[in-house]
């Protein structure tokens, strides 16, 4: 059986691995090398540098639209396409064209979180469980049948990256053997709930900026789902500062949003709601992260100074 494998971040890496171990590959399609970092090098994609550690054959399009890209598609005679955080919409004729069609390794339970950034907008959101959900692909923005969906929980201790590194080897071995009973015809797909849907929209970097106005709980959140990309951050005294981890706090206040009601060893905040959170790792720019007792030696602040814009 010939696979084409789609794929483009990190998160798709596993699959790939697992899946070139199982089955044939004939091609790697990845977005296209693009400038990155301080020194703007173009670097190839996390997927497309380990197709070529495979030696397989890598197609890097920058869109699907153009005629003789999809000629190219056709004539590699795919069977399956199994696609991972490609990042570019499959216009319809790509779907039509492969025996079984093409189904998609996805970072949520679905309906809910269909989209970008599934697995920030369920920390954000407060969802103490997601998963990874297998589906068959239709012209509609992940709203295609479930073919397999297993879940894990969303722990107060988890972040972003965390959740990417299970779901990202949960959907690997998900896929392999999905794959297998789906050509098999053992698996029966299930047509997606039309109530829950709920859509994941693409992380924008003005979000990350904390509004100390919001119940602490959604900081918290917010905090953990925008870590380790954009970094949630605040300003003091005109200061930019990265908030990298928080703690709930049970304490009340009677102060605005944003003031430091406590800094002696630790830092706590009143938030919004008279609800508090304690800061516990913090970064200042040009400098490495720190713990807050580390921060607060070498810098002078006092109670009733306010984080803000």
């Amino acid at each position: 059986m010939n696979i084409i494998f789609m794929g483009t971040p990190d998160f798709a890496v596993p699959s790939l691995r697992l899946i070139k171990k199982n089955y044939n590959i004939v091609a790697v399609y990845s977005q296209p090398a693009r400038p990155s970092g301080r020194g703007m090098k173009t670097k190839l994609s996390p997927v497309e540098k380990t197709a070529k550690e495979f030696n397989l054959r890598t197609i890097t399009p920058s869109t699907l639209k153009q005629e003789d890209v999809f000629l190219q598609f056709k004539n590699l005679k795919p069977d399956l396409v199994v696609v991972v955080a490609y990042g570019l919409l499959l216009p319809e004729k790509y779907l039509l064209t492969p025996k079984f069609g093409c189904i998609n390794g996805h970072a949520s339970l679905l309906p809910r979180w269909r989209g970008a950034a599934p697995i920030q907008r369920a920390i954000e959101a407060g969802d103490n469980k997601t998963g990874s959900c297998i589906m068959l692909m239709e012209k509609g923005m992940d709203t295609g049948p479930i073919l397999s969906s297993k879940s894990i929980n969303i722990n107060p201790s988890d972040t972003s990256k965390t959740i990417h590194d299970k779901l990202s080897n949960l959907t690997a071995e998900m896929l392999v053997k999905t794959i297998k009973e789906y050509i098999d015809g053992k698996v029966v797909p299930i047509k997606q709930k039309e109530d829950g849907v709920k859509y994941a929209d693409k992380i924008v970097k003005d979000e990350a900026i904390i509004n100390w106005s919001l119940p602490s709980i959604n900081i918290f959140n917010k905090v953990r789902a925008f870590d380790p990309f954009p970094s949630t951050y605040t300003f003091l005294s005109g200061v930019k500062i990265k908030i990298v981890e928080t703690k709930l706090c049970k304490e009340n206040h009677q102060f605005e949003p944003g003031t430091i009601i406590e800094c002696n060893n630790k830092i706590i905040v009143a938030c919004g709601n008279k609800s508090t959170l304690e800061i516990k790792y913090l970064q200042k720019s040009g400098k490495n992260i720190m713990s807050v007792k580390d921060f607060l030696n070498g810098t002078k602040i006092s109670i009733g100074e306010k984080f803000g814009k």
